[in-house]
């Protein structure tokens, strides 16, 4: 009798300090986790950013990601520095890692401009409109003017009909599309093409499949309006071809 009190007792003895012991553990992890989140203990020393280019500011990219810093190694905010990247207009794509025990590497995707947007933003294959402080190093030949909210149906649109105008020795330049959803396009050649707001695609085509005639005629076209439902009117340079 009095030996299985004893066996229970130890056994409860053995589940309190389990108890104790765990609650200490858990103590000290929490203390030093504490710690560690603490922004002054292994503070970031140096961030570096990788990938080459050709139009990013490097140095205002590190300066602004140096402000973004509020921690240590173990507490700073990536996802605070990784937009602190995207915030810079020539970043399309960011990725922040941390590397022991004091270095943070930033993984950088320029922004790759495929057309000037307005007069003062740009356009990437992406559809997405951005405005950086400095334009790129190789000046962009093709234009889209519109809202900004319509930048990737333009892209889409450009990409159908640029492909179809090439097929005839023809190249699109210029992208409008109106506030009343009316679409023009101007070609390299300087003719201006008025295509409308319904079946773009047919009138398109429609005039392509005459249009070496127009090239036959003893002036060049200046515009042509598409928004006719038989036909098309054209409107001829004041100069002769030469």
């Amino acid at each position: 009798m009095k030996g299985r009190k004893m066996n229970s007792l130890f056994r409860r003895w053995r589940l309190w300090a389990l108890g104790g012991f765990a609650l200490a553990g858990a103590a000290g992890l929490y203390a030093l986790a504490g710690y560690l989140m603490n922004p002054q203990v292994l503070p970031i020393r140096s961030i570096q950013i990788k990938n080459e280019f050709r139009n990013l500011d490097k140095v205002s990219l590190q300066q602004a990601l140096l402000k973004a810093i509020d921690g240590g190694f173990f507490s700073v905010d990536l996802h605070k520095l990784r937009e602190a990247a995207l915030s810079a207009a020539w970043v399309a794509e960011a990725r922040v890692t941390r590397v022991w025990p004091d270095k943070l590497v930033v993984e950088v995707v320029e922004q790759r401009p495929i057309a000037n947007w307005g007069e003062d933003a740009l356009l990437n294959a992406s559809g997405e409109v951005f405005r950086p402080q400095r334009k790129p190093d190789k000046p962009l030949s093709l234009r889209f003017n519109g809202d900004e909210d319509k930048a990737a149906l333009m892209l889409d649109f450009f990409i159908t009909e640029q492909k179809v105008f090439r097929e005839h020795g023809m190249s699109i330049r210029e992208v409008d599309l109106d506030k009343r959803g009316e679409w023009r396009l101007k070609l390299t050649d300087g003719t201006t093409i008025v295509v409308g707001k319904e079946q773009m695609d047919k009138r398109i085509r429609r005039l392509l499949g005459v249009y070496a005639v127009l090239e036959q005629a003893e002036k060049k076209p200046l515009r042509v309006d598409l928004r006719y439902e038989q036909g098309f009117a054209v409107s001829w340079r004041a100069e002769e071809k030469g």
